[in-house]
């Protein structure tokens, strides 16, 4: 994994998640587009996070992290729907293996987060845009009244799977909204 795309330091918010030993790695072609998805195993001694599952999960077009400009995707609308079509895909994933129940504060199970803009896009302008978002994300799960999956493997392929079906979506929305524009892979 040394030629991973590995920015300079500072310029993610967080440290990237490490995952330079996936419980998946799974190159994928969806039309000329060559995509690579790494998820880290199920961790379950999560700092300052008692009672909780986290899950990380990086897609790769070349050698840097995804985002919807990178498939050409340009318009804030259309980059905020491939979004939503992801994150919402992958709670009703967990939902559908975990059932988690909610926490006693309000706060959302599972929990979904990412790594922001990729700063070489941040750079040029587009910061406050869903398109310029990276597909590095955390998926965490607080355990207590939920039923974790007897199977992780069958858990994390089907989050690679989710995650296959996702991208096939967001490059249909390229193709149909963006035309010509993506050349980077």
């Amino acid at each position: 994994m040394s030629s991973m795309f590995q920015p300079a330091p500072g310029a993610w918010p967080a440290p990237l998640p490490d995952l330079s030993q996936p419980a998946i790695n799974h190159r994928i072609r969806i039309g000329a587009h060559v995509f690579r998805i790494a998820i880290s195993p199920i961790q379950r001694e999560v700092p300052k996070e008692p009672e909780t599952h986290l899950i990380q999960i990086g897609v790769y077009y070349g050698e840097r992290p995804l985002t919807a400009y990178d498939l050409g995707l340009r318009e804030p609308d259309a980059c905020a729907n491939v979004w939503a079509y992801l994150t919402n895909r992958l709670n009703e994933t967990v939902v559908q293996f975990y059932a988690p129940r909610p926490r006693a504060t309000g706060e959302l199970n599972p929990r979904l987060g990412c790594w922001g803009p990729r700063p070489d896009l941040r750079d040029v302008g587009f910061a406050e845009s869903d398109c310029a978002i990276a597909v590095v994300l955390g998926l965490s799960i607080w355990v207590p009244g939920s039923n974790p999956p007897v199977d992780d493997a069958v858990f994390l392929e089907s989050l690679r799977d989710t995650i296959v079906e996702a991208l096939s979506y967001w490059v249909v929305v390229a193709q149909r909204t963006a035309g010509p524009l993506d050349r980077n892979n």
